[in-house]
This record gives structure tokens, C-alpha cells and sequence, in this order.
């Protein structure tokens, strides 16, 4: 029984094993024949000295892949013998040094002077092509002296080892970059407050002796009525002298802390505040807002600061609330 057990497991491992060589050889053997290939359309065409171009895919443009394949072709030919290859980077640093990108659409007193600089005597250029079998590539003999092919070769590179890994990146979509949702724009003004109900722009600030008129606009933002109405009393100026302007009544009769403003939704509506200054009033460069709402946010606070004067009204100049 145990020599029955190790005799199918001798034939399983004799049945495998063979599979995986294949596997890994496969990739080899298929590079070997193409290169023989091209080693029997160089003697044919009596050319002992090949310089390889960068391989391109099916639309043209030279790739990782492509320049991979090329070297990679070098290498066996190199392997084989019976040919001489020239150093890629030469050939590609000549060829850049000389503006030649399509050996097939360069013209023949180019080409032969590009083929002289580095001694070749045929140009090998390759395509390829992504199939579900495989890479197909195809490799042209093309004559330095008329730009013309004079031989062929083609063959099936299975996708193993770096090559297989080098296709699944290239197949690989890229990243979508998702773009953060931008917020609403910063309003013009001197100073802004914005919630879910309404939007308060500072529009101007202007002083005229112990008196100072704030212009607003005032947007509905919410999708019904909305009534702005602050407190009087407690919706004051406050300057970095430490200095606190207030309003009053007579100032501010038909004002936004007195009447308050009715918007519909999406409307938008100027408002004035007129502050007083306190006594000997100083000289101060910025103010900060301190609005006390009374609705629609019952008691709600909050702060423009960084203000500053932006006119100064002369004595003769009336200040309208």
C-alpha cells in the first residue's frame, strides 16, 4: 500500500512538474525564436551589425513594454552570438541627438548618417500588440541607405514574469482623482456671516465725528420666509481701543435690531446700522460686529471682526439711518 502511495505521488510530481517549467521556460523559448528570427533575415540580407530601436505599441508611441521588448531581444541576440548588437542607449542617444523618431519616415541621408555615427548596418524596429494569448511582436530589418525593410520577423511572448507585470500595470486604469466639493465663494465686503437661514455681507463702514453707519445686504438662504430681527441693545461696535459703540432708538427707527427685514427665499436686501461712539471717543483703526439675534435663531451670537473705516464723511455730509 505504501509503495502503491509513493508511486502515484513519484507520477503527480513527474506530471507537474513539467507544467510549471513550461510555464517559466515558455517565456524564453518564445523570445529564442524570435530572435532566431531575426538572426536568419540579418545573414540572409549579409548584415553582421544590428542596432535595436525602442519598440512601439499598436497606436506608435514607445512604451515601457516596448523599450522592455527591445532590450530584451538585444540580450538574446547577444545570448545567440552571431550577430553583433549595439549598446541601446547609444543608439537611442544618437538617434535623440539627431531628431530621428520614425526610422521610416526619415529620410535616407539621415538615416545613413545616423546608421555611420554608430557603425550599424541595419536599423531593427518592432510593434506590438496586447492579445489575449499573448504579446504579439513583430520586428522589421529596415536599410539604413533607403529606409526600406528588408526582412521580418514575428512571434507570440507569452505575459510572464516582469513582462506579465509590466502589461497588468499598463492595463491598470488610473486613479480618479475626485475633487472636493468647493463651499459657496467668499462675498465681497468688508466682513460676512453666513448660516443655514441668511448670509450678512459688511458692505461699507463709514464714520462721520462720534457717529458710524454700517451698510448690509442681508440674502435668504433657506427655502422659506425668513425675518432677520436682532437686538438692540445688544448688537453693538466694538473697536480695539476697547472702546463699545452702541445704538439707539432714535437712530435706528426703521432698522434692522427696531423693524427687522422679511426676505423670501433666495431674496436679498439692503439694511443700515448706526452706532454711537461711547464719550471722548478715540481714534480706533478696526471694529469688530457683535450681532445678538432675536430671529429666526432666538439669542444667537456671533462676530465680524476686522472691520475698518472705509470713508470718512465730513461734518457737512448728512448720515442718513
Amino acid at each position: 500500500m505504501i509503495r502503491q502511495c509513493l508511486a502515484i505521488a513519484g507520477l503527480l510530481c513527474s506530471t507537474l512538474l513539467p507544467t510549471h517549467v513550461f510555464a517559466a521556460g515558455g517565456y524564453e523559448e518564445s523570445l529564442k525564436l524570435l530572435a532566431d528570427g531575426v538572426i536568419a533575415e540579418s545573414l540572409k540580407a549579409k548584415k553582421e551589425r544590428l542596432a535595436i530601436i525602442d519598440f512601439t505599441d499598436a497606436k506608435g508611441a514607445v512604451t515601457p513594454i516596448g523599450q522592455f521588448l527591445a532590450e530584451e531581444l538585444g540580450t538574446q541576440l547577444l545570448v545567440a552570438g552571431e550577430l553583433k548588437v549595439v549598446e541601446h542607449r547609444l543608439v537611442s542617444s544618437t538617434l535623440k541627438k539627431r531628431h530621428i523618431t520614425q526610422i521610416e519616415a526619415t529620410s535616407p541621408k539621415a538615416l545613413k548618417g545616423a546608421a555611420k555615427a554608430i557603425r550599424t548596418d541595419v536599423f531593427v524596429t518592432g510593434s506590438y500588440l496586447d492579445a489575449p494569448e499573448g504579446i504579439l511582436v513583430t520586428v522589421k530589418l529596415m536599410n539604413p541607405s533607403n529606409a526600406q525593410a528588408i526582412g521580418a520577423a514575428r512571434g507570440m511572448i507569452p505575459k510572464a514574469g516582469p513582462l506579465g507585470e509590466m502589461v497588468k500595470e499598463a492595463n491598470t486604469p488610473p486613479p480618479v482623482k475626485v475633487e472636493p466639493p468647493k463651499g459657496p465663494a467668499t462675498p465681497e465686503g468688508l466682513g460676512f456671516h453666513r448660516n443655514e437661514f441668511y448670509e450678512l455681507v459688511v458692505r461699507a463702514l463709514s464714520r462721520q465725528d462720534n457717529r458710524i453707519r454700517m451698510d448690509l445686504t442681508i440674502e435668504n438662504r433657506s427655502p422659506r420666509d425668513v425675518k432677520l430681527l436682532c437686538l438692540l441693545q445688544n448688537t453693538v461696535l466694538k473697536d480695539n481701543l476697547g472702546g463699545q459703540w452702541a445704538q439707539s432708538v432714535e437712530g435706528n427707527r426703521d432698522g434692522l435690531c427696531t423693524r427687522g427685514v422679511e426676505l423670501s427665499p433666495r431674496e436679498k436686501d439692503w439694511a443700515v446700522l448706526t452706532f454711537t461712539a461711547p464719550a471722548d471717543p478715540p481714534a480706533p483703526s478696526q471694529f469688530t460686529l457683535s450681532f445678538h439675534e432675536k430671529s429666526p435663531r432666538r439669542d444667537a451670537t456671533f462676530a465680524i471682526e476686522g472691520l475698518t473705516v472705509e470713508t470718512a464723511i465730513s461734518p457737512a455730509t448728512t448720515v442718513t439711518p
